[in-house]
């Protein structure tokens, strides 16, 4: 049994203190969201910044930003003060003179890469450096079904039959591989790992390690994501003096390698703080003005579920982490799930222009094949829950379940879902190579690992492969232990979640009065951008308010739009477009005169040449 490390789906939440209001919440399905509101902010902390107003104050706190300096760098990062030294790693040193070593040698480079977007757009970023560099590379990209994450002795064959190849660099995997790597140095060759995943107590004896989350590390940001770590070694290498006499090497010339750093800090899901809100702020810069020829093509592409707000062309000024993280990652993580992963990264390096069409179009079918799969899974895993849901009378604690010709490469996309939907950990699987393969998602006090651990040591051969991270992970298991493997789950599940679970909460960061929804506040909140992890957009509150129109709107007629009036404490009434983008079902449960309650993001609507202010609703509720 292999026990290794698979890349996860995190999701952080606003930090709540001991004072947080909670409103308990069922829309008519039964299955809502618990409301959570983050505690109020200090006195003290509104009187030290008196120049921003409650709700800007309130979001600093929220995100545990309590310094000039630390709003500063929140809000005005720049590259040049707030990214680190790339020799602030212990092994950086070592790993600049190998590389280069083997450059001068003209040694065959391996990058090795994960099949995910933050794999694929690290090895764009090690490739096109090391290709600047006058380096003999190529790369390595594993199949997701037939070969799984990380190394593997089917390609360690193929590079130690290659006589040239006397340098293997992982991006975003190798951290768990102590055999593989152990293979590689039997056979001459020397490994670099660069990764970002938890290191193993007994990390693999390769030549180097690249990633701040190793044991002594001295690099002072923990939370980057693989691509990230493998620009560090990017720009430890242009740095160096030998590449001076490259053009790569001018000063600034790695920030055009932002964009790729950017697309995968927002698809890996990291933090987006610190060092990262920094690479991202900067990376999408560098996309509004890519010098890739495929990523130009892919923005130019229509998705076939656009969203109707959105124009195509996308204009460069409305690239923001949002587009990434709704249209470009999602396409780009499409081909490993539904084919090959090798296609995004040729998408990704081509400069020319008709095969970068070709390969985008390729791209944009695997995603379509994606949104067809995944849907096709979640109705058939909901019909089976609510067969359960009967029999049992509730939601059971852990959602599990699979089918044969359920697609492997999207299961933990449907978890993921499920686990959203319903707040309990979600295990699904499909099959692949005479195994069941999945992928599971977990609740806070379910440790998805953990579980799958105690299950195989319950009993011996229970599962193949397994591993992840707390809230994420992934397994393989032979077809017949399925049922005592969900036998067992829900044992677990006993053991450490409560009698009643509580429903999934939804993180609102304050309730607003009606006259702080201003054009004023919609533009400060411009300046919490770029949006991800750990800055989700922020989401706020209105209470009282009171429906004065209702329809439907839409190509398909699928979206709510309402407008509510609401009473300010000067007595005043104040008038607020909304829309509830899919909730059109839900219509019939707002007529005019109806009170209702709104958690809701504030954004400019820009359509047919006017601008106005509309909250976008995330969630409703009747007034009780």
């Amino acid at each position: 049994m292999k026990d290794v490390s698979i890349p996860a789906s995190s999701h952080a939440q606003i930090a709540a203190s001991e004072t947080d209001a909670f409103f308990a919440f069922r829309p008519h399905d039964g299955q809502g969201k618990q409301w959570a509101v983050a505690g109020l902010m200090p006195d003290e902390f509104t009187l030290q910044f008196p120049e921003y107003s409650r709700a800007i104050l309130q979001l600093l706190f929220n995100r545990g930003l309590r310094t000039q300096r630390e709003i500063d760098e929140f809000f005005d990062a720049e590259y040049s003060v707030d990214v680190h030294d790339p020799y602030l790693f212990t092994d950086m040193t070592r790993v600049v003179e190998r590389i280069w070593g083997a450059i001068e040698k003209k040694e065959k480079i391996i990058v090795y890469g994960d099949y995910d977007a933050d794999g694929i757009c690290g090895s764009v970023i090690l490739h096109t450096t090391l290709k600047k560099l006058g380096a003999t590379v190529d790369v390595y990209i594993p199949d997701r079904f037939h070969e799984g994450y990380g190394l593997q002795e089917k390609a360690i064959a193929e590079m130690v039959k290659d006589k040239k190849v006397k340098l293997v660099i992982t991006v975003d995997c190798g951290i768990t591989d102590v055999h593989e790597v152990e293979l590689l140095n039997k056979a001459g060759l020397d490994v670099i790992i660069t990764d970002h995943h938890l290191v193993p107590p007994q990390p693999p004896a390769a030549y180097a390690i690249i990633n701040p989350k190793k044991e002594g590390e001295s690099y002072p940001f923990t939370t980057l994501c693989g691509a990230g770590v493998a620009f560090k070694v990017a720009c430890a290498l242009l740095k160096n003096e030998r590449a001076l006499a490259f053009d790569a090497a001018k000063e600034g010339m790695e920030k055009w390698l932002l964009d790729m750093v950017a697309i995968a800090t927002i698809a890996d899901m990291v933090p987006l703080v610190g060092e990262n809100r920094t690479f991202v702020k900067y990376g999408l810069i560098v996309i509004r003005k890519t010098q890739r020829v495929g990523l130009r093509t892919l923005f130019a592409l229509r998705p076939a579920r656009a969203l109707e707000h959105i124009p195509f062309p996308i204009p460069a000024e409305m690239v923001t982490s949002e587009t990434i993280a709704f249209m470009i990652a999602p396409r780009i993580n499409a081909t490993s799930r539904m084919d090959r992963a090798t296609i995004s990264f040729e998408l990704l390096i081509t400069e020319n222009e008709n095969e970068a069409q070709t390969l985008a179009e390729h791209v944009e079918g695997l995603n379509n094949d994606r949104r067809k799969a995944i849907d096709q899974i979640m109705k058939s895993a909901e019909a089976a829950l609510a067969e359960e849901i009967t029999t049992l009378g509730k939601v059971p604690d852990v959602i599990f379940a699979g089918k044969e010709d359920w697609v492997v490469g999207v299961v933990g996309l449907v978890a993921g879902r499920l686990t959203e939907k319903y707040g309990r950990p979600s295990f699904i699987y499909g099959k692949a190579n005479g195994n069941m393969k999945g992928s599971c998602r977990g609740i806070e006090g379910f440790h998805v690992v953990e579980a799958m651990r105690a299950c195989a040591e319950k009993e011996k051969g229970l599962l193949g492969e397994f591993g992840g991270h707390p809230m994420a992970g992934g397994f393989s298991i032979p077809e017949a232990n399925v049922e005592k493997f969900k036998t067992c789950l829900r044992e677990y599940a006993i053991s450490v979640l409560p009698k009643d679970i509580p429903p999934p909460v939804l993180p609102v960061e304050m309730e607003v009065a009606p006259d702080e929804i201003n054009w004023d506040l919609c533009d400060q909140l411009v300046r919490f951008e770029p949006h991800g992890v750990g800055n989700k957009k922020p989401m706020f509150l209105l209470r009282n308010a009171v429906v004065t129109a209702v329809r439907a709107v839409g190509e398909k007629e699928g979206h709510l739009k309402l407008k509510v009036k609401a009473v300010c404490a000067d007595g005043s009434v104040k008038f607020v477009d909304c829309i509830g983008f899919g909730l059109a079902s839900r219509m019939e449960y707002f007529t005019v005169g109806q009170g209702v309650d709104i958690v809701f993001e504030l954004e400019a609507n820009e359509w047919n040449g006017t601008k106005e202010l509309q909250i976008k609703i995330k969630d409703i509720r009747k007034t009780l």
